[in-house]
């Protein structure tokens, strides 16, 4: 992949196809390859004739590495994804967020809208707007040395799939440990582009999409049945679900 520099950290992207663009932002402990191209997103919007440019995040993939949970505040992350599109000459595109993508997500279209089109918010629901701790239980799950002392199965779930990628373990839990920036139901409520929201119906770590699209004006919700939130990405009913309201024809 190659890679630029975003106020100091490497930013490791791809760009495939020709089109109008889209900007697909993944989730906690992924990658861009993980999250999009194995679970067929990318070939999916490349042969509806869109530019797909997809990017590890920050502490994630090929991107650079920090340790410090103030490297990752929303606002870092989702600079770096405007650098991205700056770097790029992309002037303005569609979005789409997974999980913690969905959250840079909500930010980059709240305080950024005019740079985006249509938004697919994906893996997120009411459970965002509860207060949590659980940022700091699964740092700890990221750095324990051993994985039969983690009671919580999510995040010892998080644990193993960052094993799995070959991830950064201590820069995942820095992440994982970063402030929480502006409130989310803020963020919401400042939203104007078209918004779909979209969750698994066996995503209890999203909770019900409609607790989100409410907030947002003109906003609608997906719920995709018998999916949850590792198994969503490639699940036909929800990709159909997202290429129908990119394509208008939702």
């Amino acid at each position: 992949m190659p890679h630029f520099n975003s106020e100091g950290a490497k930013v490791s992207y791809d760009v495939t196809g020709e089109g109008e663009p889209i900007l697909l932002v993944h989730g906690f402990v992924a990658n861009a390859d993980d999250n999009w191209s194995r679970t067929g997103w990318v070939q999916a919007l490349t042969r509806a004739g869109r530019k797909v440019v997809t990017f590890d995040l920050r502490g994630h993939g090929a991107s650079g590495k920090f340790y410090n949970p103030s490297d990752y505040t929303i606002e870092k992350m989702a600079g770096d994804a405007l650098a991205l599109l700056d770097h790029l000459g992309i002037g303005r595109a569609d979005l789409m967020g997974y999980s913690m993508g969905a959250g840079i997500a909500i930010y980059l279209a709240a305080r950024h809208g005019e740079r985006f089109g249509s938004v697919v918010l994906g893996g997120v629901g009411g459970r965002m707007l509860e207060p949590s701790d659980r940022g700091h239980e699964t740092a700890a799950a990221l750095e324990a040395d051993d994985l039969s002392t983690i009671a919580n199965r999510t995040a010892q779930g998080f644990r193993l799939y960052a094993e799995k990628l070959g991830q950064d373990l201590k820069a995942l839990a820095a992440c994982a440990r970063a402030p929480r920036g502006e409130d989310v139901a803020d963020l919401l409520s400042a939203i104007r582009n078209p918004v779909l929201v979209i969750a698994g119906a066996r995503d209890d770590m999203a909770g019900d999409p409609n607790d989100i699209a409410e907030r947002i004006a003109g906003a609608r919700a997906e719920i995709i049945p018998g999916t949850d939130h590792m198994f969503a990405l490639p699940n036909p009913m929800f990709k159909g679900a997202v290429m129908d309201f990119l394509t208008g024809w939702s």
